[in-house]
């Protein structure tokens, strides 16, 4: 008979829990803009920081907590952040699990770090999760699941999208509805207290990037295709919907200012509409796909580009003020006290100054 081999056992180590390491952060890139401080986090940084209290938190190689004066780093876990961003709430992070702890979602003490509940998922949950008056609401699979915030305790999950390739949308909330967009092309709005459908819209295009909710409007991208669309945020109506001059796809939220509509696009353009109307006012081109969704503060818009810079350039006409080279693809920014957290796929956190540089005229 033929030897027959032992099965491979599956690694099912506990959770590690804090793990504190301190880089000591290297000499400071030369830009165009003025940059306060950067660290590394261990790894590539695929998503937004969450900033608050000043602490930004930041999903590397683990969880990071980085003090936002000085770059010094609070705290990390290994076991928490994965690809999405983290949030928080009053004293918790809260975080989708990482290596072989993928299939978790974690509630961390936000002072040290250390777990406070833990949920196992059967899937991985790859976007940002959501809190809001107590309830944690979060993507896992083909589900919709909200928990409560405190203890984890499940409340309800809806069954809300197939299993598919695609973006994973993160769920949104405005004016006491949860929305969430799935990978086939329909929106959905839930009563976030109890799951029960308010109503849904299938969108132009596949796999829909989160949306934007600002003043009664759903704005949304096709993360397969040029298009972009504004729904009426009550009655999932809509209002608008253009078409790019590209072949690209918007792949992350748009940001709004006044009456204008800012979308970043695989085309490596950063593109302006009428907010009301959907019109094309202008376009600025980066020099590499645009995988990061656009900040405006100010009278400017930020935005990272794979060319591996952030860009700040005017919200009125597109006219590029400043930007600052990074080692590899940059994320999406968080604007916080008049200083932008960016991460960047070379393994750094930045801190920069969020103004225009005072070398070039403003328009």
């Amino acid at each position: 008979m033929p030897k027959r081999h032992p099965r491979r056992r599956r690694n099912r180590r506990p959770l590690k829990g804090i793990q504190l390491r301190t880089p000591s952060p290297p000499p400071q890139t030369v830009g165009t803009g003025s940059v306060r401080w950067r660290v590394h986090v261990g790894g590539r940084v695929h998503s937004a920081p969450y900033v608050t209290d000043g602490t930004v938190y930041v999903t590397g190689r683990g969880l990071w907590a980085v003090d936002t004066t000085d770059g010094s780093v609070r705290w990390t876990n290994a076991d928490a952040g994965l690809l999405g961003s983290p949030t928080a709430a009053g004293d918790t992070v809260y975080a989708a699990g990482y290596a072989t702890h993928w299939g978790t979602l974690l509630a961390l003490d936000a002072a040290d770090g250390r777990p406070r509940w833990h949920r196992r998922m059967r899937r991985y949950s790859f976007t940002q999760p959501l809190v809001a008056n107590g309830l944690l609401h979060y993507v896992n699979g083909s589900y919709l699941r909200t928990v409560d915030a405190a203890v984890g305790r499940r409340l309800w999950r809806a069954k809300y999208q197939s299993r598919s390739w695609g973006i994973e949308s993160a769920p949104a909330l405005a004016d006491g509805i949860l929305y969430a967009a799935n990978k086939d092309g329909t929106i959905w709005a839930f009563d976030p207290a109890t799951g029960k459908v308010r109503w849904k819209q299938i969108i132009i295009g596949r796999s829909p990037a989160t949306p934007l909710l600002h003043d009664g409007t759903l704005y949304v991208g096709d993360g397969l295709g040029p298009y972009v669309q504004a729904l009426d945020a009550t009655t999932g109506a809509f209002r608008w919907h253009t078409m790019l001059d590209s072949l690209g796809s918007v792949r992350t939220t748009p940001a709004i200012s006044g009456n204008t509509l800012y979308v970043g696009c695989q085309d490596h353009r950063l593109w302006a509409l009428n907010a009301t109307t959907g019109a094309i006012r202008w376009h600025v081109t980066t020099d590499g796909p645009i995988g990061s969704s656009p900040v405006v503060a100010d009278g400017t818009v930020y935005f990272g580009s794979d060319d591996g810079h952030l860009w700040a350039i005017s919200a009125a006409n597109g006219r590029v003020r400043w930007k600052v080279k990074t080692g590899g693809p940059v994320k999406s920014p968080v604007v916080a006290d008049g200083v932008l957290y960016v991460g960047s796929r070379d393994g750094y956190l930045y801190a920069i100054e969020a103004s225009p540089d005072p070398g070039r005229p403003l328009p």
